[in-house]
């Protein structure tokens, strides 16, 4: 079975990384997309003060084979409504 890394990174570098055994690159997306889940859930609130999260795949030979990147942006509120009541 094929051995997949996965690195998450934020604004300020690399946070963690994990290696999972797993049989193709459509389990490896899934799991990037679990393991950002469970990032967002630990950092909760304090994603906006950062505003950026990555997860890069790479295979056992290291090779780039995804990267799926989150990031979240402030509006500064105008003090006026458009529709929304």
């Amino acid at each position: 079975m094929p051995r997949f890394r996965f690195t998450i990174r934020d604004d300020q570098g690399e946070v963690g990384s994990k290696v999972v055994d797993l049989p193709d690159i459509s389990a490896a997306k899934a799991q990037a997309v679990e393991e950002a889940s469970r990032t967002l859930a630990i950092v909760d609130g304090s994603f906006w003060a950062d505003g950026h999260l990555q997860i890069d795949v790479t295979d056992g030979r290291g090779l780039s084979v995804a990267t799926l990147m989150i990031n979240g942006f402030e509006a500064p509120a105008t003090g006026t409504s458009r529709g929304l009541k």
